[in-house]
């Protein structure tokens, strides 16, 4: 499904996400009525906020474009999460790079 999405967003969308928006994983229910699919982006608060809204603006489009090419019974209803897992790895290196810096001084 990230696949789809990634090429949806790339060549079917009329208009451009605000930002770059990473697609990194999905998880679809045992019933496969919903979908979370999360997503990453570059940037400030404003900037992942912008493109939550672009996201949800283009969800039927996007829902109705990914049930054609993947000739679904039930198309999920997809809810997009921000992934913060880039967030967390960043700032265990810099904690790193910190405790490293100070044992390096000592």
């Amino acid at each position: 499904m990230i696949r789809e999405l990634a090429l949806i967003m790339e060549e079917e969308l009329k208009d451009r996400p605000p930002y770059m928006i990473t697609f990194t994983r999905s998880e679809i229910s045992k019933d496969l009525r919903y979908a979370k699919v999360y997503f990453s982006v570059l940037g400030e608060d404003d900037q992942i906020d912008a493109s939550m809204e672009f996201l949800k603006r283009h969800a039927g489009i996007i829902k109705k474009i990914i049930g054609k090419r993947m000739r679904l019974r039930h198309m999920p209803e997809i809810r997009y999460i921000y992934d913060k897992t880039g967030e967390s790895v960043s700032r265990i290196g810099e904690i790193l790079d910190r405790l490293k810096s100070e044992s390096d001084d000592e």
